[in-house]
């Protein structure tokens, strides 16, 4: 089957010529879906930061890891931009200069040990926060299948780090490859990159689906309402949505290292999967913290938007009445508007906490 980074010499003679005018491209899907989803994770994580640390003052691990995974999962969206816009990464292989070439290489390595390093700590941030949720109330067999997870995710990202670092002697290969002219007068070595990546992509699907199903068993026997059941599937349908694109992505990588020559085309589709689940991953994890910074600030609006329905009705009042009835009438609204916010604040004074708590677990 014919495909890889290093395409023989008959391959490229059949190369159209390079069109460096008006080139086929992926067109601004890259931007558009770097700042969009880009934007909403940087939204959701601080969001959840504040709920955790300002509102509740119980910030742990997790929101810790979460915290830290922005920094290289909004470095792999960056880097993606950067080798489509400035390397082009969204061009085909032919019409691709040789040191843009090379410079996609270098940005893929980068690109490999920042999606290794955002999602083992988003993983590991999702099964510390079940961890944290009920540790006096879930099973030991639950327990101690989180602690396997965690542990299966810190060995992943460490086994393809060094991997990553071990991939080619010397390492300089592993961007020089895509050199006719390197690769026939130096002496290199490179482990087999696909069987890695593929490895890598499959192990990462199969542990999307865990950290996705766990919690969705143990939420599933809360004593909640079906609406809340409903509100939590949703949830957990999005969380499915990486390991989909993780077995896309795989699609992609088999397509370019066994049935095309034309690498840089395809591993765009590759990198943009690979952006695309750990910001989808940073997201969902933050949502149930993100409903607990809503339900604390409603509160506050709801009371400031009664105070201003009742301001304007007395001043409508005012305006069609003597100045013995809009005392009278005053006095009635400002009793009235007392009242009204008095009655919000009890409404919404009960409980701060609204994310799952474990305790509504029967018995185990």
């Amino acid at each position: 089957m014919p495909g890889g980074l290093t395409p023989p010499l008959s391959v490229i003679a059949s190369w159209p010529p390079a069109n460096t005018t008006n080139p086929e491209t992926h067109g601004p899907a890259d931007i558009i879906l770097v700042a969009m989803f880009g934007s909403i994770a940087l939204i959701t994580v601080t969001l959840r930061l504040w709920a955790r640390c300002v509102i509740q003052h119980r910030a742990g691990w997790d929101d810790l890891l979460t915290g830290l995974a922005l920094i290289p999962v909004l470095g792999l969206a960056i880097c993606f931009s950067i080798n489509s816009r400035l390397y082009g990464a969204n061009l085909h292989t032919w019409d691709s200069s040789l040191p843009n070439l090379v410079m996609q290489r270098k940005m893929a390595l980068t690109n490999e040990m920042l999606y290794v390093f955002g999602s083992g700590m988003v993983r590991i941030s999702v099964l510390l926060f079940y961890r944290r949720m009920g540790f006096r109330s879930i099973s030991r067999g639950f327990v101690v299948a989180i602690h396997v997870s965690i542990a299966s995710v810190i060995a992943y990202s460490i086994a393809f780090i060094v991997v990553i670092f071990a991939s080619c002697t010397p390492l300089n290969a592993f961007w020089n490859q895509v050199n006719p002219k390197w690769e026939a007068t130096h002496t290199w070595k490179c482990y087999n990159e696909p069987v890695h990546l593929l490895a890598a992509s499959s192990i990462a699907l199969i542990q999307d689906v865990i950290a996705t199903t766990l919690p969705a068993i143990l939420c599933w026997n809360l004593r909640i309402s079906s609406r809340e059941k409903v509100a939590l599937g949703s949830i957990f349908v999005v969380g499915y949505m990486t390991a989909v694109i993780a077995a896309v992505r795989t699609y992609f990588i088999v397509k370019m290292y066994y049935y095309s020559y034309d690498a840089t085309w395809n591993s765009w589709y590759c990198w943009l999967l690979a952006m695309m689940e750990v910001l989808i991953a940073l997201i969902c994890s933050s949502l149930p913290a993100v409903r607990v910074f809503f339900s604390q600030y409603k509160n506050s609006l709801s009371i400031v938007t009664t105070a201003r329905e009742i301001k304007s009705a007395i001043h409508s009042r005012r305006k069609g009445s003597s100045s013995a009835p809009q005392s009278s009438e005053r006095s009635s609204s400002t009793v009235q508007l007392s009242q009204a916010v008095q009655g919000k604040s009890s409404l919404y004074s009960v409980d701060e906490e609204t994310d799952l708590e474990m305790h509504r677990l029967p018995a185990q």
